[in-house]
């Protein structure tokens, strides 16, 4: 998908922000507020307290207050129009996405959502074609995600004749502030092994030939989809990248053929 600008958002067709746009942003709530919170604590009996469960998220609210100005009367109708078209409730979930810098890593980023609220009061200001509307969009997932998928490649060592040769390092940054956990796609590797330097944790499978990772799921599988976890290393952790910087090395028990990765994710937030 297009890219947005700064200071922009989009729904349902409907772009929020241009420049010389009647439709202008005044404010958004519920994107770097945390979701609702899930809590599973037992009140104790005859005791002071609880007893602490696990914390789950529920969903995620968005509140957007946009200011509509026409400069005249056809401009003003037709912005109205469009704002009350998008944003019709009883919809299923569509991308919120936005582009506001220092949010979402800087990027353009989404949650699905519907609408639950429109509030568009007339009164004195709409005689002058102005307008203040309150859209609030729930999102049943807490998760913020980026518009584009990350992609790292990564590659092993080949040795040239009687040379050591080098083992390749891919850097990258994790801008996301939830956990990675990504899918990996491996070809031309003897018993590959993915190790992070940063952690130094690694994941290694017995195999020759393509190997397909899906940490989010934890299976791994041929080149035909059938598992291989039978095969995976011992020692071997998942592959799960937290926030900030990392170093990726592949290794290959084949030397004199360089076998290549690619490692990818959706940055999320929450």
């Amino acid at each position: 998908m297009a890219q947005l600008n700064d200071w922009t958002c989009e729904f349902n067709g409907v772009v929020v922000g241009e420049p010389d746009s009647p439709i202008s942003i005044a404010g958004v709530d519920g994107l770097l507020s945390a979701p609702e919170i899930r809590t599973s604590d037992i009140t104790l009996v005859q005791r002071n307290g609880l007893w602490p469960g696990r914390d789950y998220m529920n969903g995620r609210t968005v509140t957007l207050t946009l200011e509509v100005y026409g400069a005249t009367r056809e401009e003003f109708t037709e912005a109205l129009n469009a704002l009350q078209a998008a944003f019709q409730p009883c919809t299923d979930e569509l991308p919120f996405r936005f582009r506001f810098p220092g949010a979402a890593g800087d990027q353009t980023a989404y949650v699905k959502a519907r609408v639950r609220r429109r509030s568009a009061p007339l009164d004195l200001n709409f005689a002058y074609r102005t307008c203040n509307m309150v859209v609030e969009l729930y999102a049943t997932s807490p998760f913020i995600s980026g518009d584009e998928p990350r992609a790292i490649p990564v590659r092993s060592m080949k040795r040239e004749g009687t040379e050591p040769g080098y083992s390749p390092v891919s850097h990258f940054v994790q801008y996301g502030s939830f956990n990675a956990r990504p899918a990996v796609e491996i070809h031309g590797a003897v018993s590959p092994t993915l190790i992070d330097d940063v952690t130094g944790e690694f994941f290694g499978v017995n195999y020759t030939g393509t190997v397909r990772v899906d940490s989010a799921a934890q299976t791994v599988t041929d080149g035909v989809g059938a598992s291989i976890a039978g095969l995976i290393k011992p020692g071997s952790v998942w592959p799960e990248y937290v926030p900030g910087a990392h170093r990726l090395r592949l290794l290959s028990n084949d030397e004199f053929t360089q076998a290549t990765a690619a490692v990818s994710w959706v940055d999320r937030w929450v």
